[in-house]
């Protein structure tokens, strides 16, 4: 039998215990409400970037391409002339010349890594084949592309997150992975569109590796592609070993 003094002990001791309950629940879901608030804020200026990224694009194909285009025709007649100058001016004519067909290409290549035409105008299989060819001439990586050949269209910010993926994957194989090769795997099932990217790489320490499965590593490129996944209701997965590194991005079809 419990006597009163030992009932008065007992009430004494689970009054803290109930505080103490009480605002560990508070605090848990304090920092759920801003676990949620930095999600919906990192979707957000994932998004404000897309868009900034595509306006960009536009801008400098539009205004400094087109100038620079205007600039190459002129100097074009006057090097039709180019007879009638000193060697040292016809030379220093074609070498601006020259620069010049440089700085377009190169803004050419800036404009569509930003975000390339082909994205909105033929769909997302033909932007990963435009970006894999550049990124294996650029790197010296051999890129190995399993797409469908008619994949068809998906909404634009499921294309637009998919890409983006592929971006960041292969820019970290490029990095960290030394890696002489890279395959990327797309594949539309009735429910799912999967996006696979493997490497042969050295693959990712166990503790890094554990890091971004708890995702305690908060990596922007890592972060940035586990919030478009998570934006879209789909699911992401990273595996590695000393054989090399893959990703899994599942995006569940619209209804």
């Amino acid at each position: 039998m419990v006597d009163i003094k030992q009932a008065a002990s007992l009430s004494e001791l689970e009054e803290p215990i109930t505080d103490l309950t009480t605002e560990l629940r508070e605090q848990v879901a304090v920092t759920q409400r801003a676990e949620v608030s930095l999600r919906e804020l990192t979707a957000r200026l994932l998004n404000i970037q897309d868009e900034e990224r595509r306006r960009f694009a536009r801008d400098l194909h539009d205004s400094a391409g087109q100038l620079l285009t205007a600039m190459s025709i002129d100097l074009a007649v006057v090097q039709q002339e180019s007879n009638r100058l000193s060697s040292e001016a016809a030379r220093a004519l074609s070498d601006a010349s020259s620069l010049l067909q440089d700085t377009l290409r190169d803004i050419r290549t800036i404009s569509h890594l930003l975000h390339p035409p082909l994205l909105d105008e033929a769909g997302l299989t033909s932007a990963i084949r435009w970006y894999a060819e550049g990124f294996a001439e650029r790197s010296k990586i051999r890129v190995v592309l399993n797409l469908p050949q008619d994949f068809g269209r998906l909404p634009r910010e499921m294309e637009t997150a998919l890409f983006r993926i592929v971006q960041e994957s292969l820019t970290n194989i490029h990095r960290h992975s030394q890696s002489p090769l890279a395959k990327i795997t797309l594949l539309l099932t009735a429910n799912n569109v999967l996006l696979q990217i493997e490497d042969e790489g050295k693959g990712i320490p166990a503790h890094k590796l554990w890091e971004m499965q708890s995702e305690r590593l908060k990596g922007v490129g890592l972060a940035g592609m586990r919030e478009r996944v998570r934006q879209l209701g789909g699911d992401f997965q990273i595996t590695s070993d000393s054989n090399g590194t893959k990703l899994l991005a599942k995006f569940p079809l619209p209804v």
